[in-house]
C-alpha cells in the first residue's frame, strides 16, 4: 500500500523533464503572419537606379545624387534670355531693283517671361543686314545707262511684343509665339525719286520704310507688323539651351501679300 502510494507519487515527477525540453511556442505562435511589424520593409522603386536608356535616346542626370528628385533638365525658370543670331529674307518691291529676295542675316534678342506655368511674355529686338547691287537700266532712246538704285545695305530692324506658349515642359520644349511690334527699314539713298532723300512720287508714295514727309521728301518712319513663328529649344541643363526657330513678319499695310519678311534663327539661351 505504502509502495504504491510512492509510484503514484513519482509518476508525475519523472515525466516533468521531458515536458520542461518542449518549446513553449509553436512557430506559427512565434511569427503572427498578420503583424505588420514582423513584416519586411517595403523597397521604394525609385530607389533603383535609372534603367540603360533606348538606342539613340539621352538618359538622366542624376548629379550625383543617390536618387534625383529633381530633373537635371527641368523647365522651370521664370526668366529666359536668348541670343538669336538670324537669317532674314525680304520680298518686297523696292523702286529700282523689283520684289527680291533679298537676303541676309543678323542678330537678335529675346527676353521671356512666364506668366503661369506654360505661357511667356516676350520683348524682343533684331536687325538685320542685306547687301544690294547696284541697279541699272539701258535707255534705248538716248543710248546710255541709267541709274536706278544705289549699291549698299537694306537694313531691317524689328522690335515689339509676343505671347509665347511652350508645348511641353521637359528636354525638349517647342514654342509657338504670336506678336506684333514695329519694323524700321533703311534702304540706300535715292537714285530716282520714291527713295530715301528723294522727292515723293504721284501721290505721296515712297520706297519701304520711308514715309512722305509734309515737305514731299521721303523719310524714315516705323510700319507696323504682325509675326507668328515656331521653335524648339533643347534644354542642356539648370541654365542653358540651344534650339531652331522661324518667323513670318506681315506689314498692317500690306498683309494680304505673301510672302514678306522671313526670318530663320538659331537660338541659345540662358535660364533663371
Amino acid at each position: 500500500m505504502a509502495a504504491a502510494s510512492l509510484a503514484l507519487l513519482l509518476g508525475p515527477l519523472a515525466a516533468s523533464p521531458a515536458s520542461a525540453q518542449e518549446p513553449r511556442n509553436t512557430p506559427a505562435e512565434a511569427e503572427d503572419p498578420e503583424d505588420p511589424l514582423a513584416r519586411p520593409s517595403p523597397r521604394d522603386p525609385d530607389d533603383a537606379p535609372f534603367m540603360r536608356p533606348p538606342r539613340n535616346q539621352l538618359g538622366q542626370w542624376t548629379a550625383g545624387r543617390p536618387r534625383s528628385r529633381v530633373r537635371g533638365f527641368d523647365d522651370d525658370h521664370w526668366v529666359q534670355l536668348s541670343f538669336v543670331p538670324t537669317y532674314a529674307a525680304i520680298h518686297l518691291p523696292f523702286i529700282g531693283r523689283g520684289s527680291g529676295p533679298f537676303r541676309g542675316g543678323g542678330v537678335g534678342l529675346e527676353l521671356d517671361v512666364r506668366i503661369v506655368r506654360w505661357l511667356f511674355v516676350r520683348v524682343y529686338g533684331s536687325h538685320t543686314a542685306h547687301p544690294v547691287p547696284r541697279a541699272e537700266a539701258y535707255d534705248e532712246a538716248s543710248e546710255t545707262v541709267g541709274l536706278l538704285a544705289r549699291a549698299g545695305v537694306i537694313q531691317a530692324t524689328d522690335t515689339g511684343l509676343s505671347v509665347v506658349y511652350a508645348l511641353d515642359i521637359g528636354r525638349f520644349v517647342p514654342r509657338v509665339d504670336v506678336g506684333a511690334g514695329l519694323l524700321f527699314v533703311r534702304s540706300p539713298d535715292q537714285a530716282q525719286s520714291g527713295q530715301w532723300g528723294g522727292k515723293c512720287r504721284d501721290g505721296n508714295l515712297c520706297d519701304l520704310g520711308l514715309s512722305c514727309s509734309a515737305a514731299l521728301v521721303c523719310e524714315p518712319a516705323p510700319f507696323p507688323e504682325v509675326h507668328a513663328g515656331i521653335a524648339l529649344d533643347v534644354l542642356l541643363g539648370q541654365r542653358w539651351s540651344v534650339g531652331v526657330g522661324v518667323r513670318y513678319h506681315a506689314l498692317i499695310q500690306a498683309i494680304a501679300q505673301f510672302p514678306m519678311f522671313i526670318t530663320g534663327h538659331l537660338r541659345l539661351g540662358v535660364r533663371f
